[in-house]
């Protein structure tokens, strides 16, 4: 019994295998013909779009991707045709455009790209579904179109600037009589109505009529005629602005408000009162406050502080130059009195101005202002400077002596030097620009910012500017030597340094013609510093440039025969000079390397008619 009921198991196991035998070799030939078809269909449409495939009404079926552009291009030409009719329509006016004026363009390669990928992209069963479905269904794709919202605003706002009409206010023209012109409404395009009702035929490539909606824009002031004889009677005149208190010749003058300027101002507005509506002038304060805006300048006056020099004796300030108070242009008050007075028939209006007071008065003492000793005083020498540039040093200096600087300001050579020219005391010398020396207008100065570089720096004062020359002057070492010039040119070139005690001080100099030398003397309190100079050190020393270097200029202008050395030869290097400054405490308060380039600059002549060059006599530098 148990043998039997084994052997009835096997075979029914094998029975079931031969009945499995028949379903699934028909299901493996199913694949094996499924994947046959499949493979067949896709070489039948190698590098051609699956059957079924449409982009919008296009069908783009087995075509390649030459053949599905050339479609889609004739499809959609509808983008560079004048499809879209913009319509004002109160006036009946129409602008026809084409969608590629208004941003809209076709992206064919992208749309091809995604015909294309159908039946082509996911997984082996996610493809065959896209291959049938487009075989059995049809699959429609829509074109990708790309939008450009800028371009788009900006054929809008150009459609606007032929649109829109600002909204003009009553005007009353000023002759002999006041005409009136009614006032006139503005237009305004809704450009973002415009764009809401354009987007949906642009993106459906749809020819499109689309009425424009335009607003209408009120004026501000819609009525001014009961107002026209007052503003005549306001006009007859033009209204003057004087100074008061006049500083100098200019102030003499008179400055004219034209009346045709002033007629652009005048406003009118209605007005209730207890009566009812009427009307009231009013003038344009913001216009009266930016045409005062352009005599700011012209107008305004720096104070200026007395000026004294130190009686060693007395130890007392001896003034040399009074103090000068400023003015600065107040407009607000000037505005309030053109407005006050608009309607009078005082048609001369004053400026009205905030008086600057200068820091130091010319009562100021010298225990007030803390100048109560000699703190420091530097020379420089110019021997063998021309008589030119002797006088040039003269009258820098002037611009310099009795100044006063307050504690905490920064001091700017260039502030009190000002203009350069023969107008202000100048002759023509020799200076030195970029690196060469040549004809110009106050040579020398260099020499006083020099001088004053030196007195600041030894008396131990933070130096915010200063600027080497570009060659090695053999006017500056003597005394502290390479490493301590100071160039300027005006207005770029400037010397600075401010005083950081709380003591004012006063800068007197000393122009000594017979020892050929320029002093300056430093007026404070002591704040027992010390400062120590380091020696100079030099660093990539070149050689003095050879005679076959040297330069020579012709002039004209000279004497026949004659040849003047303008420069001697010099070397180039990099200067270095350290200052330490201490305290009365001993303790260092600054710590510094100032850094000098000097370039080597050759032999320099100039030489007038009648000379061969390199081969003269030379006479010596005057």
């Amino acid at each position: 019994m148990q043998v039997t009921s084994i052997n009835f198991k096997r075979n029914n196991g094998r029975y079931l295998r031969y009945l499995l035998v028949v379903p699934v070799t028909a299901a493996v030939l199913a694949i094996l013909l499924i994947a046959l078809i499949v493979n067949i269909y896709r070489y039948t449409h190698t590098e051609r779009i699956f059957t079924g495939v449409m982009i919008n009404n296009v069908d783009v079926s087995k075509m390649t991707r030459t053949g599905a552009l050339a479609a889609l291009t004739d499809e959609f030409a509808i983008q560079n045709k004048e499809s879209i009719t913009l319509i004002n329509p109160s006036t009946g006016q129409e602008w026809k455009m084409k969608p590629s004026n208004l941003g809209l363009t076709l992206d064919a390669n992208g749309t091809i790209d995604a015909a294309y990928a159908i039946g082509r992209q996911g997984s082996p069963l996610e493809q065959i579904k896209g291959m049938f479905d487009g075989w059995y269904y049809g699959r429609s794709i829509p074109a990708v179109v790309v939008l450009d919202e800028a371009m788009l605003n900006k054929a809008l706002n150009s459609l606007a600037t032929e649109i829109n009409v600002a909204a003009s206010d009553a005007v009353l023209d000023y002759g002999e009589t006041a005409v009136y012109t009614p006032a006139q409404n503005g237009r305004l395009l809704d450009i973002a109505d415009t764009k809401s009702r354009l987007i949906p035929p642009l993106t459906a490539f749809q020819p499109a009529r689309v009425e424009l909606l335009i607003h209408d824009v009120q004026p501000a002031i819609a009525d001014s005629g009961v107002a026209a004889r007052e503003i005549q009677q306001i006009l007859n005149n033009p209204l003057y602005f004087y100074i008061a208190e006049p500083l100098d010749a200019s102030d003499l003058e008179r400055i004219e408000l034209p009346s045709e300027v002033l007629s652009k101002w005048l406003r009118v507005e209605m007005k209730e009162t207890a009566v009812g509506s009427e009307h009231h002038l009013l003038i344009d304060e913001n216009a009266v406050y930016h045409w005062l805006r352009q005599f700011e300048a012209p107008l305004y006056r720096e104070s200026v502080n007395a000026r004294f020099y130190f009686d060693d004796a007395t130890s007392e300030l001896v003034l040399v130059a009074p103090h000068i108070n400023g003015r600065e242009l107040d407009i607000e008050a000037t505005v309030q009195t053109i407005t006050d007075r608009i309607g009078s028939s005082d048609h001369s209006i004053p400026f009205s101005f905030t008086e600057i007071t200068p820091l130091v008065s010319a009562d100021a003492t010298a225990e007030e202002l803390g100048i109560t000793e000699l703190i420091n005083e530097t020379s420089t020498w110019f021997y063998g400077s021309s008589d030119a540039r002797k006088h040039n040093i003269s009258r820098a200096a002037a611009n310099f002596y009795g100044i006063v600087i307050a504690p905490g300001e920064e001091f700017s050579f260039n502030k009190y030097l000002g203009s350069i020219s023969e107008d202000d005391g100048y002759t023509e010398g020799l200076i030195i620009v970029g690196g060469r020396t040549i004809k110009g207008i106050g040579g020398g100065t260099c020499q006083v910012s020099t001088t004053l570089y030196q007195t600041a720096f030894l008396s131990g004062f933070p130096i915010t500017e200063r600027w080497e020359h570009g060659t090695w002057l053999n006017y500056y070492n003597d005394g502290q030597g390479p490493g301590m010039d100071a160039t300027i040119y005006t207005p770029i070139v400037d010397m600075k340094f401010i005083n950081n005690t709380p003591h004012h001080l006063l800068l007197e100099n000393y122009y000594n013609e017979e020892l050929e030398a320029l002093t300056f003397k430093f007026y404070s309190t002591s704040m027992g510093r010390e400062v120590v100079k380091g020696e100079p050190q030099f660093f990539n020393e070149t050689e003095v440039p050879g005679d076959e270097e040297d330069v020579w200029e012709y002039d004209p202008d000279m004497e026949t025969g004659t040849v003047i050395q303008i420069d001697i030869a010099t070397q180039g290097a990099d200067v270095t000079v350290d200052r330490q400054v201490f305290n009365v405490d001993g303790e260092p308060i600054l710590e510094e390397t100032v850094y000098s380039h000097y370039i080597p600059y050759p032999n320099s002549y100039r030489y007038g008619p009648g000379v061969e060059p390199y081969s003269y006599d030379l006479v010596p530098r005057n």
